[in-house]
Formats: structure tokens, sequence, C-alpha cells
């Protein structure tokens, strides 16, 4: 729960102005724990407590927090060199916080996390700077799901002109979001031509930049693909969906035989995975980060909901089969074995041969890992 101090303006110098974190208001309060984030109101510091601010707060003490005297030049330069690192994580991880509560459609929450990521990134990098674009969508994203379709347009007009002030530096993964972002503020206003257009920008940026196979091009296929699908083009439709699959089929699969393996087994042996460390997943290509997570999830459900109300045969079953196969993957990483069971069980008259032989090889390692844990617990009753 969070702990308020109230506080007086007037009681401040002229010089030091405290404004709000969410709305930039004067502030009437602040955090009493971190003492350096400020509120206008009891609600926007519930928001930012449910949004973000109970998962940094102590972080934030330490970068917003007057820094002492150092009378050395080395000694100075070292340490803004290691506040700025603290930062640039405190960046991503406030972004990927935000991504992940849109995927979750928890909108509201997502505001402050972005927020809080936008005004670091605003710091570090400056007004005029692309590192401030993904931040920026995931504002316009939040406002498109809580139907604030003009502010959602501001967000993205911002990103927009970052853009074409920075064209020379704008990294293609940012224009294909950026194109996607613009793509779905004109579904949601009924405008799919304008849709159509966006997300073929998209889809070719993003293939240029990832490579045409990679998941990270699923997006678009799968806007483009529900585009289709609001025009009556379930032709379409269904081969675009039938792609986006297989792109997060392939994807899964490959972080199925990779690291995560090593990673259980390291939990077992004691080194356990702090769930709120992003810093590996934002740098380690075959970690499953918490936003992509939330938007595989989000995906699949969509295409599964899809399949069951498509017309049924043998095709259709190997669709599901798939995408079934995908959960079964997605909660192995998560380490929810439970529902690894539970989707495993709704695979029926499978037919693809490296299913079953995933299937094995995670029924073998669940064996294993079982059979590890029943051994260092007798190993601990006899001790």
């Amino acid at each position: 729960m969070a702990t308020t101090e109230l506080v007086y303006p007037l009681a401040f110098p002229k010089s030091i102005s405290h404004k709000c974190e969410i709305c930039g208001k004067t502030a009437s309060r602040m955090c009493a724990k971190c003492r350096v984030t400020y509120y206008c109101s009891e609600e926007h510091q519930a928001a930012d407590n449910n949004g973000i601010h109970d998962k940094i707060c102590s972080t934030l003490a330490t970068i917003r927090a007057k820094q002492a005297f150092l009378p050395s030049e080395e000694e100075r330069r070292d340490r803004d060199h290691e506040l700025r690192e603290k930062k640039l994580h405190l960046i991503e991880m406030t972004r990927m916080i935000g991504e992940r509560h849109v995927f979750q459609n928890r909108f509201e929450a997502a505001i402050p996390a972005a927020l809080a990521s936008l005004k670091l990134a605003i710091e570090v990098h400056g007004p005029r700077n692309v590192e401030l674009i993904p931040s920026y969508l995931v504002l316009a994203e939040a406002s498109l799901g809580l139907k604030q379709l003009n502010q959602c347009w501001e967000y993205l007009s911002q990103a927009q002109y970052t853009v074409l002030q920075q064209q020379d530096h704008a990294p293609l993964s940012i224009t294909s979001q950026v194109a996607r972002n613009m793509a779905q503020l004109s579904i949601a206003r009924r405008d799919y031509d304008e849709a159509t257009r966006h997300l073929a920008n998209d889809i070719y940026d993003a293939s240029l930049y990832y490579g045409t196979e990679h998941y990270k091009v699923a997006g678009g296929y799968f806007l483009l693909g529900k585009v289709f699908k609001l025009m009556n083009r379930l032709e379409v439709t269904e081969s675009l969906y039938t792609q986006v699959t297989q792109m997060w089929y392939n994807h899964l699969r490959r972080l199925l035989q990779s690291r995560v393996v090593f990673s259980d087994m390291e939990a077992v042996l004691g080194k356990q995975e702090d769930d709120e460390d992003d810093e590996e997943s934002t740098t380690n290509p075959s970690k499953l980060d918490l936003a992509t997570e939330a938007e595989a999830h989000n995906t699949l459900q969509t295409l599964l909901a899809y399949r069951h109300e498509s017309s049924h045969g043998i095709a259709t079953l190997q669709e599901l089969n798939k995408i079934y196969h995908c959960f079964t993957i997605l909660y192995f990483l998560a380490r929810d074995y439970i529902q690894v069971h539970d989707s495993m069980n709704k695979i029926k008259d499978c037919q693809i041969k490296e299913i079953e032989e995933d299937q094995h090889r995670i029924l073998k390692f669940l064996d294993q890992l079982s059979r590890m844990k029943a051994m260092m617990k007798r190993q601990q009753q006899e001790n």
C-alpha cells in the first residue's frame, strides 16, 4: 500500500516546484518511502503505484537524490556513468512493464509505466532523440485501449515528428513500430484502407530489419489478418493467420531447444531467477521477455478463437495443435507445469512429428526435474 506524506508548495523556495508524476500539476503529496516522487492527488498516487512506482521506488530514491560533492573528477565521472547505466536499465524495464500491461489490456496501469520510461529517456537522451519513440508508442497504445483516440493521435504525432527530425538515425525497428501503431489507430477509426497502407510499411521495414520469418514481423501480419477479417476477406485472413501461427511456432520451438532447460536446472540447483530482473531479457535474444510473453498469449488466444470459429477439418485440427503446442512451450518457459500438461492434453490426432519430439523432450525433462527435487529433499532431510 502506498505511503503518503503531505507537502505544502508555499513552503518551498520559489526556485523549487514539485510536479505531479502523472499530470504535471503542482504536487500536494509525495511518496514517503522514496521522498523524491510527487503527486497532486491520492488518485494519481494510487494509479502510479498500480502501474509502476512500487517496482522502482527504491531505485528512484537512488537516482533522484541529491548527490554528494566528490572532489575527484574521476570519481564524479564514474558516478555519472553509474547513474546513467541505472537510468538506461530503468528505461527498458519501465517500458517493458508498460508493454506487458498493454498486452494484458491493463491500459490504465500502462500509462504510468510508459510516462516513467519517457521522462527517464528525456533525462538521458534529450527531448528529440529516437530513443523516446518506444515510450510514446506504449502511451499511444494505452490511450487507444482506453478509447482516447485524440490522445493516441497526439502521442503518435510526437513519435512521427521525432522520426522526421532524426530520419538518418531512426532504425527500421522503430519506423516499423510507428507504422504499426498508426495502423491500429486507423483500425479504431474504421479506415481499413489506411490501415493496410501502414501495415504494408510496417511489414516491409520489420522484414528488412529482423528478417522475413522473424516473430517480430508476425505482429504486422496478425493485424493485417484482423483488417481483412473486418473487411470480410476471410480467405486472406486464413492465409495470414496461418503464417502468424507458424512464425510464433518456430520462434517458441527455438527457445525450447536453446537455453530454457539450463535456466530451469539452475533454478533447481538453487540459482533462482528474479522475475522482476529484466536486464537479461532485454539483451539475450534467446530469452522470452515479459512483454513478448504477453504479446504471444494475446496473439495465440485470438488465433485459437478464430480456429474454433472456422470450419473443421484435418488442416484446422493441425493448426489447433500448433497453437496448443505454442501454449505448452509458453507455460513451460513460465514454469507453470500444471498448465503444460493441460495444453498437451488438448493436442489431438497430431500428425506433426516435431510436436511429438518436443513433447517427449519436455516430459523427459519434467521427470528429471521431479527426480532431482525429490533427491535434494531427501538429502536435506538426512542432513
